[in-house]
């Protein structure tokens, strides 16, 4: 049995506490990122009055409560130094981790990164590999090294994107992925069977954080862009499009064949509006959007 302590956020931190526990493993302790985003007082008054999912969690698990500002800070490594784990795993935490944090484990620091790394290292893959199109994305465990998400894979498992899901939907579905592979990992590791691959930089890529321009849908692409970039975007934000010097938040919207009389309609322009939708044509069809 191993001494797993868990660094993570929402989902992938319950996926890798039930994970580890379901597999026979002891969580000795986690760090939220409640722990990071609040001061003490306001964590202190939001843990009495509106506990996160994560805080739940933790209580559920009968999981101590890591407590640090930082993963990188010196109060995590007294926590560290009394709780004793054998490995470190994380998941959905944005800091980047010192050599100092990473080398303290004897087992290793390990991140769970929902991608099939090397492609789409960095922020938000779910968002990105739905954006390309890609009906294909994955869970990969490495060690954590000097640089996000380019350290030695240790275990992998391809995860299919179905046509129309959104990415949140794909963020639930690759934490399935990792609270089962988590067990096979620490127990691969417990038994010395991990062989560690280094990852293939001719194959690497590298996705940068969401901004407000990525949020702007454009109109004038094919039918398949369009939906793959709305569904991209939610639930996490709301996608809109530019309509002269408008802006019109996507609520809902649902694709119409092009018709021979539009055809000649200059693409990306408006061929209806009333109080509720707006029509526009699209490369190779409408688009029908409820303001």
């Amino acid at each position: 049995m191993l001494r797993v302590l868990v660094v993570g956020y929402n989902k992938m931190l319950s996926a890798l506490i039930s994970g580890s526990v379901y597999s026979g493993h002891k969580v000795v302790g986690a760090l939220r990122c409640d722990r990071v985003s609040y001061s003490k007082f306001t964590l202190f008054l939001k843990d009495i009055f509106a506990p996160s999912h994560d805080l739940s969690l933790l209580r559920a698990f009968g999981v101590y409560d890591v407590k640090a500002p930082s993963i990188n800070s010196k109060e995590f490594v007294k926590e560290f130094e009394k709780l004793k784990p054998d490995v470190i795993l994380v998941g959905s935490w944005a800091e980047k981790i010192s050599p100092k944090i990473a080398s303290l484990p004897k087992l290793g620091c390990i991140n769970c990164h929902p991608s099939l790394l090397p492609r789409h290292r960095g922020a938000n893959p779910y968002f990105w590999t739905i954006f390309l199109g890609e009906d294909l994305t994955g869970v990969t465990f490495h060690y954590v090294n000097e640089k996000f998400d380019c350290g030695d894979i240790l275990l992998q498992e391809a995860v299919t994107i179905d046509n129309n899901m959104n990415a949140g939907e794909l963020r639930d579905r690759c934490s399935k992925y990792a609270q089962g592979l988590v067990g096979e990992l620490l127990n691969k590791i417990e038994r010395g069977e991990i062989v560690a691959k280094v990852q293939d930089e001719s194959r690497a890529s590298y996705e940068s954080q969401i901004e407000y321009k990525d949020t702007i849908v454009d109109l004038r692409k094919a039918k398949k862009d369009i939906h793959n970039h709305i569904r991209a975007l939610r639930p996490w934000y709301m996608p809109s499009f530019r309509l002269d010097s408008r802006k019109i938040y996507i609520k809902n919207y649902r694709f119409l064949a092009l018709a021979d009389k539009y055809k000649d309609v200059r693409i990306g322009s408006k061929v209806f509006e009333n109080a509720k939708i707006v029509i526009i044509r699209a490369l190779d069809c409408l688009v029908e959007i409820t303001k």
